[in-house]
């Protein structure tokens, strides 16, 4: 096969590939929010916000409630109108009214409102610790209808946005402070999660090469031309991404640790793959003998290893 349509190793690929990744994520944290600029896009962002509350009145949750024998005791009580609502989303009713958005979800077409709306609210409750479950309407919606129930006032489909209104209205300050430690605790992630990258490259950087740059360069500039790019591919794999100790660390279990396991696990080589690391890691040990680099008994040892292989 002719050299240059071989494919790079898996592990050379993965860092260049996680590189790139890393510098895409900071160019996009960089980057101002885009608006989007289509046509009634926003008109349609809040019609869909505003018929979420109507799941509430499907057939499959019509008669869905929250524990009315405990609303009841909580109304008693110095509770929150918030609290309470918080209280009353129990592991039950959540799993109650998971089931049913399934099935509402199921029951019509992939692309309708209705199950377009039931899946992006499982997704919701499914990722409370993200999107808390006081900005989810249909849960506020359920509650309202436990509410009206429990003080005798009815409440329907028509009169729902209203009562959502209202809640909003009365419970004003509590959400706004909530969405606000929402923005904070995501910008506060983000940063952590660009410093953690940063101090990963810092790690990188500053890990101490196995050979001096001045010698690895005399060495590959010994390298016939037409080998040159070959071996210093496996070179970088042997080098950069197993990031062995320096080189009078080096000994045969070492060697036989990269080749046998690590290289095997990483690079997931072909028999031609194996072959051409070899002849690489000898044609590296013969020249770092002959600098007097290499620990004693290593070269020997390599030799028979590499070359019986």
């Amino acid at each position: 096969m002719a050299k240059k349509t071989k494919p790079k190793k898996s592990g050379m690929l993965k860092r260049q590939q996680q590189k790139r990744k890393k510098k895409m994520l900071r160019r996009r944290q960089a980057m101002p929010k885009r608006v989007s600029q289509q046509p009634g896009s926003s008109q349609q962002l809040e019609q869909l916000l505003r018929t979420l509350p109507t799941l509430a009145f499907e057939p499959e949750l019509a008669d869905l409630s929250m524990d009315k024998t405990e609303l009841k005791t909580l109304l008693d009580s110095d509770s929150t109108e918030v609290d309470i609502l918080m209280e009353l989303l129990t592991e039950d009713f959540i799993t109650d009214l998971d089931q049913r958005l399934a099935r509402l979800e199921e029951a019509n077409p992939e692309k309708s409102i209705k199950s377009v709306l039931s899946k992006a609210t499982r997704h919701q409750i499914a990722n409370s610790e993200k999107i808390p479950n006081l900005s989810n309407p249909v849960l506020i919606a359920i509650f309202l209808k436990t509410r009206a129930s429990v003080e005798g006032v009815e409440l329907d489909l028509a009169g729902i946005p209203a009562a959502m209104e209202e809640f909003d209205k009365r419970n004003h300050e509590f959400i706004q402070e909530l969405a606000d430690k929402i923005e904070t605790s995501g910008k506060e992630e983000s940063v952590a999660e660009t410093e953690e990258d940063l101090l990963e490259d810092e790690q990188q950087e500053e890990h101490i090469p196995a050979i001096e740059e001045s010698v690895y360069k005399k060495y590959v500039d010994l390298v016939p031309a037409e080998k040159q790019e070959q071996v210093e591919e496996d070179l970088d794999v042997f080098l950069v991404d197993f990031q062995p100790p320096p080189v009078a660390e080096w000994d045969f279990r070492l060697v036989k640790r990269f080749m046998n396991k690590w290289f095997i696990e990483n690079a997931n080589p072909l028999e031609e793959d194996l072959y051409s690391m070899r002849e690489s890691l000898l044609s590296l040990f013969q020249f770092l003998e002959e600098e007097k680099l290499l620990p004693d008994t290593l070269l020997a040892q390599a030799e028979k290893y590499l070359q019986s292989e």
